[in-house]
């Protein structure tokens, strides 16, 4: 997928693109949900990976640490919610790009 909108954007812009992406409820153009569409599709992946990347030091973390699996616990917890989060606006946006 391109980023060729997002990188189009000014720096003012792509702070609106967060928040068209990560808020509900946000007028916006046309130009900037494209862009928040593109942003969403990388943001999605790297938080997959991050997610991925935190369940690998959590398996490791229970056979030394408590407390280090703890803190890692938490961490996945709120990266499985972000995940989740970013997928559900990612297939709004989607969905609205297609009904325009």
């Amino acid at each position: 997928m391109k980023i060729d909108v997002y990188r189009s954007c000014s720096w003012r812009e792509k702070r609106e693109v967060l928040g068209v992406f990560w808020s509900s409820n946000v007028e916006t153009t046309a130009r900037l949900g494209e862009a928040a569409l593109q942003y969403g599709f990388y943001a999605v992946i790297c938080l997959v990976v991050v997610m991925l990347e935190l369940a690998l030091i959590l398996v490791a973390a229970l056979n030394h640490n408590s407390f280090v699996a703890g803190l890692t616990a938490a961490a996945e917890l709120f990266m499985l919610w972000t995940t989740w989060w970013s997928i559900r606006r990612y297939r709004l946006l989607k969905s609205q790009l297609v009904t325009e």
